[in-house]
């Protein structure tokens, strides 16, 4: 179910995470002073917007986040150690995606006014 508003074809913008999602999210608010960080409803999927961040300009959503400072801010996360884990990640027309590797992103969702960087993290595993 996609749910469309204008920017990056999702719902409603949201500031809540699962609790190791919202942790990367306050180190890289801390790390970053000209980025913000949110997620939507929806987004990638139903039910995965807790496992997911989108990371735009000093603005908010919509404001495009420059190349360099966004590969900045992918190197860092990418080198935070431990979990989570990163599911899959979107910058410009570069998907990388954990278990298959990185192809083209054929959209013009993360370029141009709306560049911004795309992660998903992975699941929390079931303690089951």
């Amino acid at each position: 179910m996609a749910i469309g508003d204008g920017h990056s074809g999702e719902g409603k913008t949201l500031y809540t995470w699962d609790r190791d999602v919202e942790r990367i999210v306050q180190r890289v608010l801390s790390r970053f002073s000209a980025v913000t960080v949110n997620t939507y409803e929806c987004h990638p999927f139903c039910g995965w917007e807790r496992r997911s961040l989108d990371v735009w300009g000093p603005a908010g959503r919509g404001d495009p986040i420059g190349r360099d400072l966004s590969l900045s801010v992918l190197q860092f996360l990418w080198d935070l150690p431990g979990e989570p884990l990163i599911r899959h990640y979107i910058l410009g027309h570069k998907i990388w995606v954990r278990g298959v590797g990185a192809y083209r992103w054929p959209a013009d969702d993360h370029i141009g006014s709306l560049r911004h960087l795309h992660v998903t993290y992975m699941p929390v595993p079931s303690s089951t």
